[in-house]
């Protein structure tokens, strides 16, 4: 035991570092691999506790939603963009908005662009485009612009030819139609709900001053639920 305690008392310069450093080890080795463990568990629990923050959000936007709001909403916006193409129906309208203004339909050519095909299913926007000829009175005609103008489903209108004799004529003109299918997602489950900004309902509102046109074999093509959102 002497001998022991005079080699401890010769050596404990040594042995505090020693200690020391036998303690890091330990600590190194044993309690930073738990420690790694508790970090790990505290971040899981941390974005799950942020997760259900937005999912508790979510359930409580989806809980104050307007349900006529949204269907009317849903609605003009459907008459504004089906979600179908639906050449026939569109040639109809076109036809109709053309007899209602007295004009004569000369020839009518229609471009239904890739209905079927892998390119048309990526697109977010298809189009329907028509060359139409049309005859009668330059009042007509003028008025046909100002309606095509303020009708849905939204069509664009440009004159490619016009052939002005007297009060009458003869154009021919390109008429673009719009179509964007419904997503086939709705996001993540803890994703916000999206709403409209300011600027989109004011844009809205002036869509919902627009003139619907039905004619009547003006039909939606088939598929399915032609509105999501109508309850």
């Amino acid at each position: 035991m002497k001998n022991y305690r005079k080699l401890l008392f010769k050596y404990h310069n040594l042995v505090v570092p020693m200690i020391l450093i036998i303690s890091l080890i330990i600590g190194w080795v044993v309690l930073l691999p738990k420690f790694n463990q508790v970090k790990k568990i505290y971040t899981t629990i941390q974005k799950d506790r942020e997760r259900n923050t937005k999912l508790q959000a979510k359930v409580y936007d989806l809980e104050t939603l307007n349900e006529y709001e949204l269907s009317e909403k849903s609605e003009i916006l459907l008459v504004a963009l089906p979600s179908l193409k639906n050449p026939a129906g569109m040639i109809a309208l076109v036809g109709e908005l053309a007899e209602d203004n007295g004009l004569l339909v000369e020839s009518l050519k229609v471009s239904p662009g890739e209905v079927a095909t892998e390119s048309a299913e990526i697109a977010e926007v298809e189009k329907l485009v028509f060359r139409l000829s049309l005859a009668g009175e330059i009042s007509q005609f003028l008025n046909f612009l100002k309606i095509t103008g303020e009708s849905l489903p939204l069509i664009d209108l440009q004159i490619k030819s016009f052939d002005i004799s007297g009060q009458s004529f003869t154009t021919e003109v390109s008429l673009t139609g719009y179509y964007s299918g419904l997503p086939k997602t709705l996001g993540k489950a803890d994703s916000a709900v999206p709403k409209l900004s300011n600027q989109e309902e004011g844009l809205l509102e002036q869509i919902r001053k627009f003139n619907i046109y039905e004619a009547e074999s003006f039909k939606p093509g088939p598929g399915g639920k032609p509105n999501p959102f109508t309850f």
